[in-house]
């Protein structure tokens, strides 16, 4: 072979092997848990979920971070998930780590169905467990706390506490709903978390703390507003309602573990206690159940759980002393007129 040729070949040789390193890239890249992640939120499956859960799956797509990039799906095994579980574990607690393994769970057994891979390799990593001993998150709140809560609360955390007590709402719910919501004689709306049309029926002390509400609303459409009179953000309320609470554990009134969302559970308990079933109580709190669905006349059978249970709710806790802001105030507040008046 000549000399001059050598060099020539080399090149062309250095050429070719740079264009099939390129090309692996680019192959690897279209099979990455990235690249699936992206055609994952251009489904119509990504389209049905609810905002808040779309937040919360990026949030794990956020933590994977490059990771994502790097990992070849066809190469993935279980351990790797397993891996990926106790990282976050140790960054951001037990429950963001079975959360992250459930978003993986769902992405790839997406992506099996659509042949980006032959397997699902989250499918059978476990959940952490909780800690033998650690205390209940969310756990019902017993008759004495309720009434401690209700006694200190101020009328800006007394509307939503009662909203989430007595008709079963979800923090968000009861942050958002409106006054179109409440008739006077029951309250309907949608549930944010899954789509259920929810109703609630207003009696007790429920209707008391709600008529007072009306009565000294401002221009804010919502039902629950803050003490200036503008609608609460979620992680202003959720500041006072746990100051409150710490305050009053503090205090030796409340146990540890009252949060928001235990008084959906609070409901939950008192109602399985009176024997309703789970069907029931799931529809009373605005829960999807499987078994319901197969019950013919589903919407009339949950509206009449939600009616029933929520008023026996309403009726359990009407000794306990709710102080309106009328009862609380030397001098009635001067009724502030909105500026539309259609919003009167």
């Amino acid at each position: 072979m000549p000399k001059g040729l050598k060099p020539v070949r080399r090149k062309v040789a250095a050429l070719d092997a740079r264009a099939q390193a390129a090309q692996a890239a680019r192959a690897a890249a279209q099979g990455t848990v990235a690249r699936l992640w992206d055609l994952y939120r251009d489904s119509p499956e990504w389209r049905a979920l609810k905002p808040r859960t779309r937040s919360d799956y990026q949030k794990v797509r956020d933590w994977l971070g490059k990771a994502a990039e790097r990992a070849v799906l066809r190469r993935i095994v279980t351990a790797e998930i397993v891996h990926l579980r106790d990282k976050a574990f140790r960054e951001k607690g037990r429950r963001f780590a079975n959360y992250v393994v459930q978003v993986l769970r769902i992405l790839l057994a997406w992506g099996k169905l659509r042949g980006h891979l032959d397997g699902n390799p989250a499918a059978e990593v476990p959940a952490l467990r909780k800690p033998v001993g650690a205390a209940k998150v969310n756990r019902a709140w017993s008759a004495a706390e309720v009434a401690a809560f209700a006694a200190a609360a101020p009328p800006q955390l007394l509307a939503p506490f009662a909203l989430g007590l007595f008709a079963g709402m979800r923090q968000g719910d009861a942050l958002i709903v409106t006054w179109k919501a409440y008739d006077g004689v029951a309250l309907r709306w949608i549930a944010g978390k899954n789509g259920e049309a929810c109703m609630a029926p207003v009696t007790a002390e429920l209707k008391k703390i709600l008529d007072d509400a009306k009565a000294h609303r401002g221009e804010t459409l919502q039902i629950a507003t803050t003490s200036t009179g503008s609608a609460w953000t979620q992680n202003g309320f959720r500041a006072s309602f746990f100051k409150l609470v710490r305050k009053l554990v503090k205090a030796g009134k409340l146990q540890p573990g009252c949060t928001f969302h235990g008084l959906r559970h609070t409901l939950a308990a008192g109602a399985r206690d009176a024997g309703e079933s789970e069907s029931r109580v799931a529809a009373a709190i605005g829960d999807r159940s499987p078994a319901m669905a197969q019950i013919y006349g589903r919407d009339a059978d949950r509206q009449g759980a939600q009616m029933a249970i929520l008023e026996a709710a309403q009726k359990r806790f009407a000794n306990i002393e709710w102080k309106t802001r009328t009862e609380n105030a030397s001098k009635k507040p001067a009724k502030r007129t909105p500026r539309n008046p259609e919003k009167a």
